[in-house]
Parts: C-alpha cells; sequence; structure tokens
C-alpha cells in the first residue's frame, strides 16, 4: 500500500456566527474604528483647508474696507443745506436761486462756475444808470431772540474791478441793520464778506448781499453763503 500522503481535503464552507469576520477582511471593533478615524482624517483636513483660506482673505478684506474710509473725507463743497451749523438752505446755488430775491434792476441766473465747482449766482445789472443790484433772502432767521449773535459771509466776485459789494442783516421790519461791512473787488478774483450782528428787537432776519454803482452789463456773482448763530 502507498504511504505517500493524501492530499487533505479543504473545510467546506459553514456558517459563521455573528461575531466572526468574514474572510479576508479586517476585524469588526477595529474595523470601525479605521473607519472612524479616516472620516475624522478627512474633516481635519478640509477644515484646515478653510481656515487657511479664510486667514489669507482677512487682510485683503481689511484693506478694502480701509480704503472706503479713507475715500470718504470731505469734498470740495459741504453735503446740503444746515451742514455744519449754516442756516442758509440754497447756499451754493447747485441747482436754482430758489428762496432768493433779486434787489435792484437787475436779472439773476445761475453761473456754471463756482468758486470751487459747481454753480454760483449771477446778478447782471440792466438799468439806464449804475445802480444797487445784488441778492436777499428773506427770514433766513425765522424768529431771532434778542441778545443772539449771528455772523453772516458769502464769497463774491465782479465781472468788472472797483465794485464795491456788502453783506447785512437787516432785522425789526427793517428798522435794524447790522454794521456795514464791505469790500471793494478787484474783478475776476473771489473775496469773502463777512459780518456780525447781534438782535436787538426780536424777530426774524433777513441777509442781503449787494454791490452799489454797478453800470448795465456788469454783474455780481455770489457763491458759498453761510450764516450762523454765534
Amino acid at each position: 500500500m502507498d504511504q505517500r500522503a493524501l492530499p487533505v481535503p479543504e473545510e467546506p464552507d459553514r456558517p459563521r456566527g455573528r461575531h466572526e469576520a468574514p474572510r479576508g477582511s479586517v476585524g469588526g471593533p477595529a474595523g470601525a474604528v479605521i473607519g472612524i478615524v479616516g472620516a475624522a482624517v478627512v474633516v481635519a483636513g478640509a477644515l484646515a483647508t478653510w481656515l487657511i483660506s479664510s486667514a489669507k482673505e482677512a487682510p485683503e478684506q481689511s484693506s478694502a474696507a480701509g480704503a472706503v474710509t479713507t475715500q470718504g473725507g470731505p469734498t470740495s463743497r459741504p453735503p446740503g443745506p444746515g451742514s455744519f451749523g449754516n442756516l442758509v438752505g440754497n447756499w451754493s446755488f447747485e441747482q436754482d436761486l430758489n428762496g432768493w430775491q433779486v434787489l435792484g434792476a437787475a436779472d439773476a441766473s445761475r453761473e456754471p462756475q463756482g468758486r470751487t465747482s459747481g454753480s454760483s449766482a449771477s446778478v447782471r445789472a440792466r438799468g439806464p444808470e449804475p445802480g444797487q443790484v445784488g441778492l436777499a433772502l428773506p427770514e433766513v432767521v425765522a424768529t431771532a431772540e434778542r441778545g443772539q449773535r449771528y455772523v453772516a459771509s458769502a464769497w463774491v466776485r465782479s465781472s468788472a474791478s472797483g465794485q464795491q459789494v456788502a453783506v447785512r442783516l437787516v432785522g425789526a421790519g427793517g428798522k435794524e441793520v447790522s454794521k456795514k461791512t464791505a469790500a471793494t473787488l478787484p474783478g475776476l478774483e473771489w473775496r469773502r464778506v463777512i459780518v456780525s450782528h447781534t438782535v436787538v428787537g426780536a424777530g426774524p432776519l433777513r441777509l442781503e448781499v449787494v454791490a452799489d454803482g454797478v453800470p448795465a452789463g456788469d454783474a455780481l456773482l455770489v457763491d458759498e453763503v453761510v450764516v450762523r448763530l454765534g
């Protein structure tokens, strides 16, 4: 009888218990741990990528905000009526001459070029003889109280040299007039005229900007009119 070893038959497949892992796979608890660790690594990588990206973007956003703040500085003209305590509504004549009255034999219009930019008011004399022309703003102060002090100013220039221009405040129905402040204009050059007035009789105040002895065809230009309490 041949004594050579006979091949051992393979063990047939048998049902496996619920705690046994399939062949060729990692055991149950160990596999679960490895899966959790792998998922955690993926999440950590994504979080790190997001943090790096946010850190790069933050300085750019801060720089943009700083640029906006820097650009928001003052412009050549303060914005709108009432700015910095100015009591004059239509003070720079950017749109029209609304609220202002023409004094003397003259025609008023907007001049394309103001003192710094935009427009100014132009009052051109049309009388047969040189006369007084200008602009008036009725009730620039609706109710001025006794003892209050107001300061008025206007930038003015003329189409010809030698014109006398005054700024004044008038109250008490025309009976109370501020001390006259006048300037002789060199022509084509802006000059500021300022006057102060302390109220004696309570009531509205009227503002006037006038030029004396203006020949027909010559013009007085007015811009950036300011009236403040104080």
